[in-house]
């Protein structure tokens, strides 16, 4: 009877929590379909935005055209000029669009293409002195680029990008839960030291960790405004803030009710969330990271445990990651080794920037993008993606599952 209770008293506490969050989901997607009403009742509004990536393409008659993917405090969006107007990365610019075709789900994820015409270039702005003085002790621009996304969340070329996908390493360049993490811990070590002697001379009754996570939570907050309150990093510092709060409660931080969640709260805030690709990677990536630990973490030391986990996880992510971007290569089975000197190289990085040494390492970071084995394009259909997400969510159950699950990660290396 007391079980019966107990469970009756939690399914009942699920269910509120879920109503408050489906209450503020509906709210957010009402409050967007009437911004979106109202930015369709002007069929071509006048738009500045910044330009983040500009190339060159040819379409079916073989004539040349620009694709202009842009970005302004509101959206992210694509337009198209068969015009050269002599535009550049990062220039600020207004133009009409047409948003006669713009649905309410395009208009949502913050992310569509727009036909536009009248473009004009409204110059450059400056950007915060403290990027400016990060970005300055660089002279080679990939790496000035990569500085940029791996500090400040800004936009990389689709060069750099391709670098970067022969690695496998684009979850260590986007801000996200695992650069929150390694700031979270520097911060913390740095500040432990000097907090205790205060502590322990004018208030040994205050929780140092308690406390020092506040402070901490505060500098992640003022971070987030700092870079534009990029998505990837809102959605982690949610998911930490939840984390933070279980853990104040005493309960069960690694479970997969706690993700889910997690996962709620995070669309119910924002719901664009619903069409990002970064969002649903992240969620795989904590989610298979939960099923190692769920599984298998008691049969194996701390140590032996990181570095099966940066394996496992690895692995784990082929076949969703090849769905979305089918480029393969041996080459980034790298990403388990690069994986874990990036703890290192960090707060390395971040230090030589701050006493302003940051292009210490820029030669050999040209020498480690330069290096590139043979790859190919890999596309798998959606329902064998589908299939995977299916079996691995069926894996909490099956331990012989999971490792059946991962095991079928190996195959695409096989068509290289």
């Amino acid at each position: 009877m007391f079980f019966y209770n107990s469970l009756l008293q939690k399914n009942k506490e699920l269910f509120i929590v879920f109503f408050i969050f489906i209450s503020i989901f509906i709210f957010n997607i009402l409050l967007e379909y009437k911004n979106y009403l109202n930015f369709k009742e002007n069929k071509h509004p006048s738009i500045q935005a910044t330009i983040i990536q500009i190339y060159q393409k040819k379409n079916k008659k073989n004539k040349n055209y620009f694709v202009l993917k842009l970005k302004n405090k509101n959206f992210t969006f694509y337009t198209t000029s068969f015009k050269d107007l002599n535009l550049s990365k990062n220039e600020n610019i207004e133009l009409r669009i047409i948003t006669t075709n713009l649905n309410f789900k395009d208009y949502l994820s913050k992310n569509f293409y727009a036909p536009s015409y009248n473009i004009k270039s409204l110059g450059f702005s400056k950007n915060p002195k403290i990027i400016d003085y990060f970005l300055n002790q660089h002279e080679n621009e990939k790496i000035k680029e990569l500085y940029g996304a791996l500090f400040f969340a800004l936009p990389i070329s689709l060069e750099l990008r391709t670098d970067i996908n022969y690695y496998g390493i684009a979850h260590l360049i986007a801000i996200s839960g695992y650069h929150i993490g390694l700031i979270f811990s520097f911060l913390f070590f740095l500040l432990s030291p000097i907090y205790s002697f205060f502590q322990k001379k004018y208030f040994p009754y205050r929780n140092l960790k308690f406390d020092l996570s506040i402070v901490i939570f505060t500098f992640l907050i003022i971070y987030a405004y700092l870079i534009g309150f990029v998505p990837s990093y809102i959605r982690s510092l949610i998911m930490l803030l939840w984390g933070f709060y279980l853990i104040s409660k005493n309960i069960k931080l690694i479970s997969f009710v706690n993700l889910f969640l997690s996962v709620c709260i995070c669309i119910a805030l924002f719901p664009k969330l619903l069409f990002s690709v970064g969002f649903l990677f992240s969620i795989l990536g904590v989610f298979y990271i939960f099923l190692y630990l769920h599984h298998f973490s008691k049969y194996f030391k701390p140590f032996i445990n990181i570095l099966l986990l940066n394996v496992w996880t690895f692995f784990a992510m082929i076949l969703p990651v090849i769905y979305f971007f089918p480029l393969l290569s041996y080459q980034q089975i790298l990403a388990i080794f690069i994986s874990i000197i990036f703890a290192i190289f960090y707060p390395l990085v971040l230090f030589l920037h701050f006493i302003n040494e940051g292009g210490l390492l820029d030669d050999y970071l040209i020498l480690f993008f330069n290096f590139k084995l043979y790859a190919i394009n890999f596309k798998i259909p959606f329902f064998i993606f589908l299939a995977y997400i299916l079996l691995s969510l069926l894996s909490m159950r099956f331990k012989i599952l999971a490792l059946f699950c991962i095991s079928l990660n190996f195959l695409p290396f096989i068509f290289i």
